[in-house]
């Protein structure tokens, strides 16, 4: 399994590049070169030539998932020049949902689901478990579907420095502040930031119930993703760089349905209400800084959360055929 061992690492290098520089684009004006980028660019040359090694000779994966992955890194070099001539045509933006970003993250979300599908066919024969590296690679696409959220997460927190006069940004970030909270929030409406936790989240879960038959999978990753956010978190106020709200409460989703050991429409929506209150309550209390609420948006999240497991017991079941397996 070393072959998907140097996967993980590939895909934390990106983790850790990302989160660093969602932190760093808050403190100091966008550098196409910055320390960040590079250790971003680190896990993307590593998983190349992972996947560079598969293309001389199939060994690890089979040609479809091998194919996925390739997408993926087409769509992510694709993305770059985009990424770049956007900037250059609009300027410097704090916002991580502008449209090249986008192509970024799905680009990334192809290559994770390309080499956990090469791991799962790999390992059919053995029963997925949370102590696998399902567990990495779910907590990966978790991450990456979270990731436009971190946005908002590191502008709760920046937003509320400006406003105090403590911000600890960049002159020059400063002085292209023209429109702090729309700026600072990207523009985008505050209802988007919980509706679009929840469906990203309960879709993931279910996908990963149905994928790997294992409901403590989706629970683990969220609390590997969750801790790792938070030891990010720390590591960034110890060297004064912009910290972020981690989303503590999205691990009732996950909780909900481990709890029932059920995918339906109830679970679904007690744990979306769960997130949402639990979020409201910390919001409210002003123990920690949230991302903007308000109460309202309980009523489309809860909607989401109870749909998305409906839909998916309206599809036929795909997974492979139930059989005994080995326990790892």
């Amino acid at each position: 399994m070393k072959y998907y061992r140097l996967w993980v690492i590939a895909f934390l290098l990106k983790f850790i590049g990302s989160a660093w520089d969602a932190s760093y684009h808050f403190k100091y004006l966008f550098e196409e070169y910055s320390i960040p980028h590079i250790v971003n660019t680190i896990g993307f040359a590593l998983g190349a030539l992972l996947l560079i090694k598969e293309w001389r000779r199939s060994h690890y994966m089979d040609h479809f998932s091998r194919n996925l992955i390739t997408i993926g890194y087409v769509l992510f070099l694709i993305g770059i020049p985009l990424d770049f001539t956007y900037h250059i045509a609009y300027g410097i933006d704090l916002t991580t949902w502008s449209p090249t970003h986008f192509v970024y993250y799905i680009a990334t979300d192809i290559m994770i689901f390309g080499v956990w599908r090469g791991y799962y066919i790999l390992t059919q024969d053995i029963t997925p478990t949370w102590k696998s590296m399902h567990t990495w690679f779910a907590m990966f696409l978790l991450e990456c579907f979270m990731f436009p959220n971190m946005q908002q997460e590191n502008g709760a927190i920046s937003y509320n420095q400006y406003i105090q006069g403590k911000s600890i940004a960049s002159q020059e970030i400063l002085d292209l502040i023209s429109d702090p909270a729309s700026q600072i929030f990207g523009g985008i409406p505050e209802w988007v930031y919980p509706i679009y936790s929840v469906l990203m989240v309960v879709l993931l879960t279910v996908f990963i119930i149905r994928f790997c038959r294992d409901y403590t999978i989706p629970f683990m990753a969220a609390t590997l993703y969750i801790g790792l956010r938070f030891l990010g978190k720390g590591i960034f106020a110890a060297v004064e760089y912009p910290t972020s709200y981690v989303p503590i409460t999205l691990l009732f989703l996950p909780l909900v349905f481990l709890l029932f050991k059920n995918i339906s429409w109830w679970s679904g929506l007690i744990g979306s209400v769960a997130y949402f209150l639990g979020l409201f309550a910390i919001h409210k209390s002003g123990i920690l800084i949230t991302p903007p609420l308000e109460l309202w948006e309980l009523a489309p999240v809860a909607i989401i959360g109870a749909l998305v497991p409906t839909l998916n017991s309206m599809v036929k079941d795909s997974s492979i055929p139930k059989k005994e397996k080995q326990v790892i």
